[in-house]
């Protein structure tokens, strides 16, 4: 089956030498869309999202919001000069200049989509199993009950072992910058969501003082 590529581009940026490169590779399906009404091409999620900015503001407000709705490893193109501000926001996981050969462009897709599952597959940490096209979870063959957010959360941290986030980058990637309650939501629900997951043979979530939570890699 084919690897899905999102491709978003802004008004103000240039495709073309992204398509062009990653038409070059066998096994990739390319849908396009503007930064208005991309959400259409970010469901079922794609492998990969590649992101085309040209501005600050573009970069500052179109990273977390395409992450939130796709829930995959995202690619950003930027003009060389915004490389110094790329570090600002945790819903980027990789990213490269405009104007970037095809040869490194088609290297980092291939990278972040080998971290991806393919569609109808599942993020198995353990004994824990994620299904992400049935949205059920199982620990040790037994489903566990979640509420949306519950299993939205579980499947972020799982999405990316090891990587800590802070309260706020998992306030703005799983309930959104339109979401008005504090960021001791996100402490409930990491709170709810062990006591459903974890047991005295089983954890997932560590809490990682003065910065956030992680998924544990070694599970």
């Amino acid at each position: 089956m084919a690897m899905r590529v999102a491709i978003i581009t802004t008004e103000s940026a240039d495709n073309a030498a992204i398509l062009v490169a990653l038409r070059a590779v066998d096994g990739i399906d390319i849908e396009e869309a503007g930064a208005e009404g991309f959400a259409s091409v970010l469901r079922p999620a794609p492998r990969v999202v590649v992101l085309c900015v040209m501005s600050e503001t573009e970069l500052s407000t179109l990273p977390p919001e395409v992450k939130r709705l796709a829930q995959c490893p995202l690619l950003v193109v930027v003009p060389a000069p915004l490389t110094g501000v790329l570090g600002a926001s945790s819903a980027i996981d990789d990213f490269a200049v405009a104007g970037a050969g095809g040869d490194e462009l088609r290297a980092r897709v291939r990278r972040l989509a080998s971290t991806s599952p393919a569609g109808g597959e599942v993020l198995r940490r353990g004994d824990l199993m994620v299904d992400t096209v049935t949205c059920e979870v199982s620990l040790q063959g037994l489903l566990i009950e979640l509420t949306f957010k519950e299993y939205e959360l579980l499947k972020f941290l799982a999405s990316h072992p090891g990587r800590v986030y802070s309260r706020e980058s998992l306030l703005n990637s799983v309930w959104g910058y339109d979401y008005y309650g504090g960021d001791r939501t996100v402490d409930v629900h990491v709170r709810r969501l062990r006591a459903k997951i974890e047991d005295a043979n089983h954890t997932f979530i560590d809490t990682v003082r003065n910065m956030g939570y992680r998924f544990r890699r070694d599970v």
